[in-house]
């Protein structure tokens, strides 16, 4: 009875920690794919701002465009060159195109990253009429900061109408794989070449390649991707 009684309490004991292994291992699984999908999602929008095109003598075909819903999930449009997301058909159709990114709904509800793509010069979209594409099925929140290059504060929206941002940080949050996880939250940010030369004009230097003391330098902000967790209720959707 003594034996039976210590085989069961080592059984028991080990069983306990095979059972947390197993779980923790599957969390972590559960995580590193969270990752590797939202390093897929953010590779895209960097791709989308990196190429970001702005012309000074026409700000308002090329500016920036930010907005907010009710629920704080941002809205953002902007010129750009890259063909991340179209079709061999599309590429020579759009050329230099403006995308326009924001949360969306599906028909049964679910949220999801959209974007949608139209000629640069077209007018603005009406947000509540397209047809979003889906980017991520996996994004359950999206947020957008906005980097002035005049002091190289952040801020939520955009207000400029004949700059450019001199870089935006894109904040994603993705469904978690395993019931009582929260979202990941993945934040990165993004130089815009252009920044530097619509700062210029707009404050009247000419650039000059043998002269730097006519150059304006941009504040020198480090830039970083982080990844961490939030509460459910902190993410938005539109």
């Amino acid at each position: 009875m003594l034996a039976v009684t210590i085989l069961s309490l080592v059984m028991a004991a080990v069983y306990g920690i095979w059972s947390t292994s197993l779980t923790s291992w599957k969390r972590g699984m559960a995580v590193a794919d969270s990752l590797q999908r939202g390093r897929v999602v953010l590779d895209t929008l960097e791709d989308l701002a990196r190429s970001a095109e702005f012309y000074p003598s026409k700000p308002e075909d090329y500016t920036v465009i930010s907005a907010r819903d009710a629920n704080g999930s941002a809205y953002i449009s902007f010129v750009t060159t890259s063909d991340a997301l179209l079709t061999p058909s599309e590429v020579t159709a759009f050329g230099m195109r403006r995308v326009a990114l924001a949360m969306s709904r599906d028909e049964k509800g679910n949220p999801f990253l959209g974007i949608v793509s139209q000629p640069a010069l077209a007018d603005e979209p009406n947000i509540k009429k397209v047809d979003w594409r889906v980017l991520s099925k996996d994004v359950v929140g999206f947020g957008v900061r906005y980097r002035n290059p005049k002091d190289g504060d952040w801020s939520d929206n955009w207000t400029e109408t004949n700059l450019v941002p001199s870089a935006i940080q894109f904040t994603v949050a993705f469904a978690p794989d395993a019931p009582g996880m929260e979202p990941v939250v993945i934040t990165r940010a993004v130089d815009l070449p252009g920044a530097t030369y619509a700062l210029e004009v707009l404050l009247g230097s000419v650039p000059d390649t043998q002269n730097t003391t006519n150059k304006v330098t941009l504040p020198d902000i480090n830039l970083s991707e982080t990844t961490n967790q939030v509460p459910t209720g902190d993410t938005g959707s539109q």
